[in-house]
C-alpha cells in the first residue's frame, strides 16, 4: 500500500527506517522533495551531484546520515539516470521499462536492509499525466507494504490510486 505524505511537514517528522530518494542526472538543480532534502542537509546532496561524486547512474547508491535533521537516520540516494528525457518519461513504453529498472534497485535495497517502513522520494514532472503514469508503475512493483511516498502533487492522486 502506498501512503501519501505532505512536504515538508510530514517529511520532517517521518519516523520510518530510512528514506530513499531517486535522483536523476538531469535533475540539476535538484527539484521538489530532493531540493527540500538537500536544503535540510546543508546542501550535501547538491554538492555530491555537482561534484560528480554521485553520478546518478541507474542503480548507483549512496547512503547519507541525516545529522538529526529528520526523525529517520539514513537517506539513500538511488541514481535514476536521465529522468526527464523524452524516452525516459514514465508515460512511454521505454520510460516504463526505465522506471521498472529503478524500482528493482529500490526493492533490492529494502530487501537487503530488511526495511519494513520507508519513505520514497520521487521526481516531480511538469505534466501530471507523467506522474500518474509513474504511480501506476509503482503500484505494480514489489515494494514493501509500508511504503510512504513523498511527492509534491501526491494528494491530488490519492483517490485515483485507492490510497
Amino acid at each position: 500500500m502506498v501512503i501519501f505524505k505532505k512536504i515538508p511537514e510530514e517529511l520532517d517528522g517521518f519516523d520510518g527506517d530510512l528514506v530513499i530518494s531517486i535522483v536523476g542526472k538531469d535533475e540539476v538543480p535538484l527539484r521538489a522533495t530532493n531540493a527540500w532534502l538537500d536544503w535540510r542537509l546543508y546542501g550535501n546532496l547538491g554538492e555530491l551531484v555537482s561534484r560528480r561524486v554521485f553520478q546518478c547512474e541507474v542503480g548507483e547508491r549512496c547512503m547519507l546520515p541525516t545529522y538529526s535533521k529528520f526523525k529517520f537516520d539514513r537517506l539513500i540516494l538511488v541514481g535514476g539516470g536521465h529522468l526527464f528525457k523524452e524516452s525516459s518519461l514514465p508515460d512511454s513504453k521505454q520510460g516504463r521499462e526505465h522506471w521498472f529498472e529503478i524500482f528493482k534497485h529500490v526493492e533490492e535495497i529494502t530487501r537487503s536492509l530488511k526495511v519494513e517502513k520507508f519513505g520514497l522520494s520521487l521526481p516531480r514532472y511538469e505534466n501530471s499525466a507523467q506522474e500518474k503514469a509513474l504511480l501506476e508503475i509503482l503500484k505494480s512493483s514489489s515494494l514493501p507494504e509500508k511504503t510512504f511516498l513523498f511527492l509534491c502533487r501526491a494528494a491530488s492522486f490519492s483517490k485515483a490510486l485507492g490510497a
